[in-house]
């Protein structure tokens, strides 16, 4: 089982938590439809991943993947379709010059963004290098793996799973 940590939101410029919360505030706001707060998964000064929930809003949960600096390298942000049911609606890649060290998102040297508008398949892709985009719509993307159950609080294991083709429920 992951360890997670709680806090008001997740410091990406200096990789901390900002204003720890107990386990049971996080749960009263994710339950209660509560302000926005942050799980940390994993151990802090190194996480597997950050999820920042915002219960009030239709972009519910977004996940954010580091590499081994802490820089900032995959983001899926889901949107709630049901009240039970969230859809991978946005995807951003961030890839950074290779010298060994921390980047903000803004130091990016590609950043690759996905779009679903809805989940019919159709999707946009906008590849950014320096001043160049590049934009592409797709159609016809199989969409399954964009499905994931609303999850139990504190059981945040499938969500948090880079691989989404790995089937939902498993982390």
């Amino acid at each position: 089982m992951l360890t997670v940590h709680y806090c008001r939101a997740w410091g990406g410029d200096d990789r901390a938590m900002w204003q720890p919360l107990t386990e049971n505030t996080a749960k009263r706001r994710y339950e209660n439809m509560g302000k926005w707060f942050s799980a940390v998964l994993g151990d802090v000064s190194e996480p597997d991943c950050v999820l920042e929930i915002n219960p009030q809003a239709d972009y519910r949960i977004t996940v954010k993947f580091f590499d081994g600096h802490g820089s900032t390298r995959l983001s899926y942000g889901f949107w709630l379709m049901e009240p039970d049911t969230l859809f991978l609606r946005h995807m951003v890649r961030w890839e950074y010059p290779d010298d060994g060290k921390f980047h903000l998102m803004n130091e990016a040297s590609l950043i690759e963004d996905i779009f679903w508008e809805k989940p019919d398949g159709v999707l946009r892709r906008e590849l950014r290098q320096g001043n160049t985009v590049h934009a592409e719509d797709y159609r016809d993307v199989p969409i399954d793996a964009n499905w994931e159950p609303y999850p139990v609080f504190g059981d945040f294991a499938s969500i948090a799973r880079e691989d989404r083709d790995q089937p939902p429920g498993q982390g």
